[in-house]
C-alpha cells in the first residue's frame, strides 16, 4: 500500500538521521571506540580470514551476529560506514513497526508521523543509548514487530498467519543465537498465544498449526548456526562458550533474592532513562483509558514485558544499555498522549483550519530539526566524539607504528577490545585477543604465555604499563602512550609495547 511506503520511507529516514548524530559508527565520527562493538567486529574480520568464533577466536554473544558483523566487513572492513548501515535500517524498522502499531489504534493519522520522530528523538537521547550498535539497539524492531503482529491479529479477531508466525520464529531464532536472554520476550509472547488459543474455540485446532510454523523459522536459523559449527568442527566449542559459559560463568553475586535483584535493576532503568521512561509508565495507562482495549491485548503487553525483564536482569548486570530493550514498549505511551489530544479542541482546530499536506510536512521537518538541535545536543553521550578527527584519535596514532610491521599481530591486554585491531588491521595474537567479561581460567594463561613468549608483534595497555602486572616482559620496549576520552565521564591512558627483534 502507498501509505505503507511513505511510512517506511519516513522512517528509514529517520533512521538515517537520528543514528547519523547519535552513534558512533556514523560518519561523522571518527571510529566507535566502544569495546563491545569492537570486539564483535574483530571476530567478524576474523571469519573473513579462516577464524571461527569461540574455537579461534573467544567472545560470549551469539555467532549470528558475528555472521553479520563479517557480513559488514566485506563491503566495509576498515570503516564502521557497514555496521551504521546496520542501525540506521534496525533503527528505521523499529520505528516503522511502532507506527504501523499506533495505526492500529490512532488509524491513518498524520500524528502517527510526528509520534515516531519523538520516539526517535526519545531513544537516541536516552541513557541507555551508549555509544551506539548494541545488541539491545537493534533488537528492537523484533520486539515491537512481535507485538504488532499479534495485536494486528487479535483486532482482526483471526489467527495468526502463515508469515506472522514463522517471521516471528524468524526473528526469535536470531535472538536466541545474539544474545539469548532477550527470549524472555518471546517466552512471554508464546505464553500469550497459548492462553488466547485455548481460550477461544474457534482458534484452539490451529494451535499446533501456529507452533509448528514459529517452530520452522527458529530450526532454519539453528540449522545454519550449527552446519557452520559442525562443518568446522566447533560445534563442542559453540556450547561450551555460548551457552556453559555464559550460564555458569558470567551470572554476579545477588545481594537478597533473585527477584529483588531483577526489579532493582529494572527500577534504575527506568530512572536515569528519563526520555522514555515517563512513556513506559504512562503507556500502562493504554489498559484503562483506552475504551476499546482488550484484555487480552493488556495481558500479552504485560507478559512480554514480565519475560523481557527477567531474561535481561536474570544475571544481575545493570548495564546501561541493557535498559534499552524497554524503549520497545514506549510507543504504547505516546499512543496513550495522542488519544489525549485528540479529545481536546486543540485538535480539533488543528483539522479545521490548517491545510493537510504542505503544512504537515513543513511541522515534520521543523519538529525533526527542534528534537535534533535540542534534545540530542544536550542529552546524547557520544557527540564529543565529533570533535577529533582519526588522526587525533589514539587508535590511529599507535595504527601509525603497528603499521610498520607486515603483517603485525597485536594482544590488547587488561581490559576489553578498545579499536586497536580495526585502526591498525592487525591480526590478534591470540584466542583471547582481549579481556572479556567472561573470564575462563585458562585466558589469564594463554595471553601471560603469549606476552613471556614474546609471540605478539605490539600490545596494547589501558590504566597500567605492562610492567606492573608482573610479568617478564624482557621482549618488549615501551614505544608510545597517550590519554584519549573514552565518553563524557571517562579519559584513559593507553600504553604502546612492540617486541625487541
Amino acid at each position: 500500500m502507498k501509505k505503507n511506503r511513505i511510512l517506511l520511507l519516513w522512517s528509514m529516514l529517520l533512521g538515517v538521521l537520528f543514528i547519523g548524530l547519535a552513534s558512533k559508527s556514523s560518519p561523522l565520527y571518527p571510529m566507535n571506540d566502544w569495546v563491545d562493538v569492537n570486539c564483535f567486529f574483530t571476530v567478524g574480520r576474523g571469519i573473513l580470514d579462516g577464524l571461527v568464533p569461540y574455537r579461534d577466536l573467544y567472545e560470549q554473544k551469539g555467532p549470528v551476529l558475528y555472521f553479520i558483523y563479517a557480513i559488514i566487513a566485506l563491503f566495509s572492513r576498515d570503516s564502521f560506514f557497514g555496521v551504521y548501515l546496520l542501525e540506521a535500517v534496525t533503527f528505521g524498522l523499529f520505528l516503522y513497526f511502532s507506527g504501523k502499531l499506533a495505526q492500529l489504534y490512532l488509524g491513518a493519522s498524520r500524528a502517527v508521523y510526528f509520534l515516531i520522530a519523538v520516539l526517535a528523538a526519545a531513544v537516541v537521547t536516552s541513557w541507555s543509548f551508549t555509544h551506539g550498535g548494541s545488541v539491545e539497539q537493534n533488537m528492537l524492531f523484533i520486539l515491537v514487530y512481535g507485538m504488532y503482529s499479534v495485536l494486528r491479529a487479535l483486532r482482526e479477531e483471526r489467527a495468526l498467519t502463515f508469515r506472522e508466525a514463522f517471521c516471528n520464529g524468524i526473528f526469535a531464532g536470531i535472538i536466541l543465537w545474539v544474545k539469548y536472554t532477550t527470549l524472555g520476550f518471546y517466552l512471554g509472547l508464546a505464553l500469550f498465544v497459548l492462553i488466547w488459543y485455548l481460550t477461544d474455540t474457534q482458534l484452539r485446532s490451529k494451535l499446533l498449526l501456529t507452533i509448528g510454523q514459529f517452530l520452522l523459522g527458529v530450526v532454519a536459523v539453528s540449522a545454519v548456526v550449527f552446519a557452520y559449527f559442525a562443518i568446522h568442527g566447533a560445534v563442542g566449542d559453540l556450547l561450551t562458550v555460548y551457552f556453559y559459559n555464559n550460564i555458569v560463568l558470567y551470572p554476579g553475586k545477588i545481594e537478597g533474592s533473585r527477584l529483588e535483584s531483577i526489579w532493582n535493576c529494572l527500577q534504575g532503568a527506568i530512572k536515569y532513562n528519563t526520555n522514555y521512561g515517563w512513556l513506559i509508565w504512562s503507556g500502562s495507562l493504554f489498559l484503562l483509558l483506552k475504551r476499546d482495549w482488550q484484555w487480552k491485548a493488556g495481558l500479552m503487553v504485560l507478559l512480554c514485558f514480565i519475560g523481557l525483564t527477567i531474561g535481561t536482569y536474570w544475571g544481575g548486570k545493570p548495564w546501561d544499555y541493557y535498559g534499552l530493550v524497554f524503549a520497545a514498549f514506549c510507543i504504547f505511551g505516546l499512543i496513550v498522549w495522542t488519544e489525549f489530544l485528540h479529545s481536546t479542541k486543540l485538535f480539533e482546530l488543528w483539522h479545521k483550519y490548517i491545510p493537510k499536506h504542505i503544512v504537515s510536512v513543513v511541522l515534520a521537518m521543523t519538529l525533526l530539526m527542534s528534537v535534533l538541535l535540542t534534545g540530542t545536543l544536550d542529552n546524547n553521550q557520544n557527540l564529543y566524539l565529533t570533535r577529533y578527527s582519526k588522526d587525533d584519535t589514539v587508535h590511529y596514532r599507535f595504527a601509525k607504528t603497528i603499521q610498520t610491521v607486515d603483517d603485525a599481530t597485536l594482544l590488547n591486554y587488561g581490559f576489553l577490545d578498545g579499536g586497536f585491531y580495526f585502526a591498525s588491521g592487525a591480526a590478534p595474537a591470540c584466542r583471547y585477543f582481549c579481556y572479556f567479561n567472561i573470564n575462563p581460567p585458562e585466558m589469564w594463561e594463554e595471553q601471560n604465555a603469549c606476552i613471556q613468549d614474546g609471540e605478539a608483534d605490539f600490545i596494547v595497555t589501558r590504566y597500567y604499563k605492562l610492567e606492573q602486572y608482573g610479568l617478564d616482559t624482557s621482549h618488549y620496549r615501551l614505544v608510545d602512550e597517550a590519554s584519549h576520552p573514552y565518553d563524557k565521564s571517562y579519559t584513559y591512558t593507553y600504553y604502546l609495547y612492540q617486541r625487541i627483534s
